[in-house]
């Protein structure tokens, strides 16, 4: 907590209460508007003012305890998608549908403000994932917004864990959008059944189902013409990045996804998977943090 802090209690414009049945932070202040639940410490909104919303989120969206949000930022952890063993176990493994401890908020410098999340091992996880470990998200929102997610090893052996910020972001129309800041990097492409390529293209653009694994540490810009705006993905201590979209056939086949929304949304995800997962030696912490910014898109190219 900064200098210019307040406790959680006396903070304007952060209200702990409940949104669709689901316990939840939610924040409005001069600098931005957002919505945190408690469930899988999930970033559902947020919307920095003068803006549209940056972040997408399923309108056909379940809000049920142990059912994971579709939209938003979604926490992979402690593995990324199908568990490598068991396939019984839940996809992205369970931190997203797991209740984390709400912290509380502070105010920071040029009126942000900063949710802290938390969540410790206990019996359920451990059926799972047979380790001690502590995992917290810090949330700080404002004109950017800023995620820190950190493992820490309180176990008495190392341990290894994949781990992802499932970032969706929303555009006009993602056939009309471009990204940017993957050039020359390798990746493989779920698509087509995990075929190592090579990013040749300066401005990365979509034309059908994309399900790609970037090894690549770089910052990421979604040029979006038509919302004359570009959001700016800036990571550290995440060595792949993900890139999705269904398109129309999966986005059909998908119970909590409206077959016809996803041309308005694109995944960009910072991350740490397959040969890219962590390896934390005990009281060990690894920390992964992603700044989010809208720029227009003149400004971005600069």
């Amino acid at each position: 907590m900064t200098a210019d802090s307040k406790p959680f209690s006396s903070v304007p414009g952060v209200e702990l209460g409940t949104t669709r049945g689901l316990a939840s932070v939610r924040v409005d202040t001069p600098e931005a508007s957002g919505l945190v639940f408690l469930q899988g410490a999930h970033v559902a909104e947020w919307t920095p003012k003068g803006h549209s919303p940056v972040l997408w989120l399923s309108e056909k969206t379940e809000y049920k305890l142990g059912k994971a949000l579709r939209g938003g930022v979604p926490i992979c952890f402690p593995w990324f998608g199908a568990h490598p063993e068991h396939a019984d176990y839940p996809a992205h493994g369970f931190a997203r549908t797991r209740l984390f401890s709400y912290g509380g908020a502070s105010i920071e410098s040029g009126g942000r403000v900063a949710l802290e999340f938390s969540l410790a091992s206990d019996a359920e996880s451990k059926a799972l994932f047979p380790y001690v470990f502590e995992a917290r998200l810090r949330v700080v929102l404002g004109a950017a917004l800023s995620l820190e997610f950190s493992v820490t090893n309180g176990d008495e052996q190392p341990f290894s864990f994949e781990e992802a910020l499932h970032s969706y972001f929303h555009v006009s129309d993602v056939r009309e959008a471009a990204l940017a800041g993957l050039q020359g990097s390798t990746y493989r492409d779920k698509v087509r059944g995990l075929a190592e390529c090579s990013e040749s293209a300066a401005e990365l653009r979509f034309s059908g189902e994309t399900d790609r694994v970037y090894t690549s540490a770089a910052t990421c810009t979604i040029v979006d013409p038509a919302l004359a705006r570009a959001i700016r993905v800036e990571k550290s201590n995440s060595q792949t990045t993900v890139v999705w979209n269904p398109w129309a056939a999966r986005a059909a086949q998908m119970a909590d996804f409206r077959g016809d929304a996803w041309p308005t949304m694109l995944c960009v995800e910072s991350a740490n998977v397959a040969g890219a997962k962590v390896t934390l030696a005990p009281g060990h912490t690894h920390t992964l943090r992603v700044t989010v910014s809208v720029t227009s898109p003149a400004a971005s190219a600069g």
